[in-house]
């Protein structure tokens, strides 16, 4: 302890603020110290002031203080006008710690035996959340002693994740939204020690510090996950063991065997001095400069130091402390830039007339180094600069997920786009065909064998029709013959190309201008007409000569339409069969369904809108 007798208040732990001034609060009072030690200025409290918490800055120039478990708001002076601290939060019961949000205007507050309280800046109450919690059936928290389980510590906040970090009594800790009750994870170090601390790196990475087994913790800020873990020196127990983490990501922590553990980011470890003395310890948390770069640290010389291990615990007894040696540490560069031990110099920059009054420690001493940037070279940054700067280890890397042939990949990418292409069409049609109502209330085989069997007969009709015409023998009877294979063909052709067709459903009213051959009997004459669905007719007449004026046979032979008249009157039998087997259109014998529209369009030269009429003699 550095002190004066006459010295008869003691002072809260303090804050240092971005205008280089340094907060704190003795009894019922708010105190407001510059650098030098002066005070700027002080506003009286209705409330004593707890001293194990330092005052927390709230935004638009003002602090949150506890004072007997209520929480005040000190409002900074304006103009010189001073303002009476308001009370901005009282339970009634016992607070923990509580927690400032700047980017969200909210407050989070740890009372015991009741939970986490949120509330804004006008005293509004957001939502409460407590450590017992169940997801879809099963409990996260709390596994142990269910109806005993409570929040026991202060909550901590990371502004580059949006979380906050709280521990149970049982050596849970959870990680909860800034904007809800949502539990991001919750990870269970019962099996380590259920007594730790929590300090978040806002870089990506939370620490988790278990000061009795010299164990430091990186978890990962999004998954809960434990990165790394390493061990250090002795730390101390109650308070001391919370580590500072500066902009490059370092993250420093004092320990009693005199040392600087400083961490990388991935978990690589540097003691600095390498070899500190035997009798002098680091029992207080080191503190971050106004750059974000470097740590201000105190080291106490003692008389004499003993350290004792016993099982998984380190013990260590102090004599009388001699000295106290102040450090400014580069953590990144493994050194130490300036080291000066307490002396007259520093005694007569800090022992102000005003701090005579306060009972000096090296935790107060070291605040006032710090604040006055003792040997610092850097300059000096504001706490939203030096937030960007340790956030920007929190974004995601860029990794590249295959290193190799380019060209490769390309022709890959585009085989597998044609794949999907191709299996896009077969969904398409595989939808329509098995859409179609000819398909629907009998099975699919059963529809294959009747449409293979209409192949076969419609073959056998075109063999049967072929050889007729082949003979050498022409009569009225051959004619019809082929007339009848005609028909029978057509019906098949029209059953292919409806009923049992791999199309689409064709409309009944439509089906049913489909060709047709429709004989025609007249006493002593025959006729065969044929008509398709655009209306054209080809019709043959059998008249004996000798019952037809010449009139009638040139009648007989005009076309229906405009075209010119061609004279068949010298067609002979077998010239009129094939014309009427061609009249009809002959289909291919293939499964495609457009032969279906060739086989009754193709009508040789009968295509137009007209009628032909052919006279036997």
């Amino acid at each position: 302890q550095i002190a004066e007798k006459k010295s008869v208040r003691i002072l809260s732990r303090t804050l240092i603020g971005d205008d280089g001034r340094v907060y704190a609060c003795s009894d019922n009072d708010f105190f407001s110290f510059e650098s030098n030690g002066s005070i700027a200025w002080s506003v009286h409290m209705n409330f004593k002031c707890n001293t194990d918490f330092p005052p927390v800055y709230s935004g638009l120039n003002q602090m949150l203080v506890l004072a007997e478990n209520r929480i005040l708001r000190v409002n900074f002076p304006r103009n010189g006008t001073k303002f009476e601290p308001e009370l901005f939060f009282d339970p009634g019961e016992t607070i923990l710690g509580f927690a400032v949000s700047i980017s969200s205007s909210s407050v989070y507050i740890t009372v015991k035996n009741h939970g986490l309280y949120a509330y804004n800046m006008l005293r509004q109450q957001l939502w409460i959340a407590e450590p017992k919690t169940e997801r879809f059936g099963y409990r996260l928290g709390c596994r142990k002693d269910y109806d005993n389980c409570t929040f026991d510590s202060r909550p901590v906040i990371d502004s580059c994740q949006g979380s906050i970090y709280i521990a149970n009594n049982e050596g849970e800790l959870y990680s909860l939204s800034l904007r809800g009750t949502y539990y991001q994870w919750i990870q269970d170090f019962t099996l380590v020690d259920r007594f730790f601390t929590v300090t978040p790196g806002n870089n990506g990475l939370v620490y988790v510090v278990f000061p009795m087994k010299s164990l430091v913790f990186a978890l990962d800020s999004f998954s809960g996950n434990i990165l790394w873990q390493n061990t250090v020196g002795p730390l101390a127990e109650t308070s001391g063991s919370d580590p500072v983490i500066d902009s490059n990501s370092w993250v420093s922590i004092g320990s009693l065997d005199g040392s600087l553990y400083s961490f990388s980011r991935i978990g690589e470890l540097y003691k600095i001095p390498k070899n500190a003395l035997t009798d002098s310890v680091i029992q207080i948390e080191p503190l971050l400069d106004c750059s974000g770069y470097a740590v201000y640290v105190s080291q106490t010389k003692l008389e004499g130091k003993l350290d004792l291990v016993i099982e998984d615990y380190t013990y260590v007894s102090a004599k009388k402390p001699e000295t106290a040696v102040f450090s400014l540490v580069v953590p990144e560069a493994k050194s130490i830039h300036w080291s000066q031990s307490y002396s007259d110099q520093i005694a007569g920059l800090l022992l102000d007339e005003d701090l005579q009054h306060f009972v000096l420690d090296e935790r107060i001493v070291l605040a006032f180094v710090a604040a006055s940037n003792r040997g610092n070279p850097f300059q000096c940054r504001s706490k939203h600069e030096k937030l960007s700067s340790s956030c920007s280890f929190a974004e995601p890397e860029h990794l590249d997920i295959y290193i190799g042939n380019e060209r490769a990949i390309i022709w890959f990418i585009l085989f597998e786009f044609v794949i999907m292409i191709i299996f896009a069409a077969l969904v398409r049609f595989c939808f329509i065909f098995w859409k179609k109502k000819k398909l629907q209330g009998r099975p699919f085989s059963t529809f294959l064998d009747k449409r293979r069997l209409l192949h076969r007969k419609k073959r056998e009709i075109d063999k049967s029709i072929t050889k007729l015409q082949n003979e050498s023998k022409a009569d009225e009877f051959m004619v019809d013959q082929i007339g009848d294979l005609v028909q029978e063909r057509e019906n098949v052709n029209r059953k292919l190309c409806s009923t049992y067709s791999l199309g689409r459903d064709i409309d009944e009213s439509k089906s049913k201008s489909k060709d047709y051959v429709l004989p025609l009997y007249g006493g002593g004459s025959r006729s065969f007409s044929f008509r398709n669905r655009e209306n054209e007719s080809v019709t043959i007449l059998q008249t004996p000569h000798d019952e037809s004026s010449e009139e009638e046979s040139h009648r007989d032979q005009q076309y229906s339409g405009d075209d010119d008249v061609t004279d068949d009157d010298n067609l002979d039998w077998k010239q009129k069969g094939k014309l009427l087997a061609h009249s009809e259109g002959s289909s291919n014998d293939g499964d495609d369904d457009e032969s279906c529209g060739i086989a009754s369009g193709r009508r040789s030269i009968y295509l137009k809108k007209r009628s032909l009429s052919l006279t036997t003699k």
